[in-house]
């Protein structure tokens, strides 16, 4: 059985625990456990430090990738709540998808890029010929998510308040790029400017031969925050913040900020 699977056992186990153990009174006097559904919203920026190449002189410069706009996924799980005198302390497992866009502009020397030195017809030395590109990014990253939040119940239980840590198991992680661009007028060895046309490609971010220096970490956690309010005894409406502290990419050099905002619907069958 792989981690996704088991962790959603060890959510039916935790949730189905709680309903039998809630009339036996003692630690599990007070537990509701439920469903709960919603949508998430992302965005960020990713920095990727300048790299070496095989070619002396020559490197890739540093790439900030800025957010370009709001992604938007959902989220779906199950939930179990050991409620307190004024506090309680829930326990989730929830299946997430997270969707980044972002967007970064580059000049670099063409033979810093196989693609663009294959697509000239001559080969030129280098530091003759600069190369500058325009890409836009749609990451996709599905995961099982496991947050345990403590939390605080105010304005006779209507509202609640929480924090605590998110750990989530990486199931998927893709990214979709398109990449157009120029290269650059040279006129000391007569190089016209040329237009560089549109070119889409996916990689899968789990693959460390194809992601290479972006290689998403199987496992992760963040720390999340947020406010909800009970409507009534069973329905929870619920808005949280999460940020990625672990790190989302294997190579901890890269830099950057990941914030992924919630708005979810619970209801508690027992």
């Amino acid at each position: 059985m792989n981690t996704p699977k088991k962790l959603l056992a060890a959510g039916l186990l935790l949730v189905s625990t709680a309903a039998w153990a809630q009339n036996t009174g003692g630690l599990f006097k007070d537990i509701q456990y439920g469903l709960k559904v919603g949508g998430t919203a992302t965005h960020g920026y990713t920095v990727i430090p300048a790299l070496p190449t095989a070619i002396a002189n020559v490197q890739v410069p540093e790439i900030t990738n800025n957010n370009n706009g709001i992604g938007y996924g959902y989220t779906a799980g199950l939930f179990a709540r050991k409620n307190m005198r004024k506090g309680y302390i829930q326990a989730e497992v929830t299946y997430n998808m997270f969707v980044l866009k972002q967007v970064a502009d580059v000049t670099l020397d063409v033979n810093a890029n196989p693609s663009l030195v294959n697509a000239l017809p001559i080969s030129v030395a280098p530091g003759l010929v600069n190369a500058t590109l325009n890409a836009t990014s749609e990451s996709t990253l599905k995961s099982v998510n496991v947050p345990i939040l403590l939390g605080r119940r105010l304005l006779n239980d209507k509202v609640r308040a929480y924090f605590g840590p998110n750990f989530i198991f990486v199931t998927n992680a893709q990214a979709i790029r398109n990449t157009s661009g120029r290269l650059n007028e040279n006129k000391t060895i007569g190089f016209p400017q040329r237009e560089i046309p549109l070119t889409t490609s996916q990689t899968n971010l789990l693959n460390r031969f194809e992601a290479a220096d972006l290689e998403v970490k199987d496992v992760t956690y963040a720390l999340e925050f947020g406010l909800g309010v009970s409507p009534t005894r069973r329905m929870d409406v619920d808005l949280r913040y999460a940020v990625p502290v672990g790190g989302v990419y294997k190579n901890t050099e890269i830099k950057g900020f990941l914030g992924i905002a919630s708005l979810t619907i619970g209801y508690a069958a027992f």
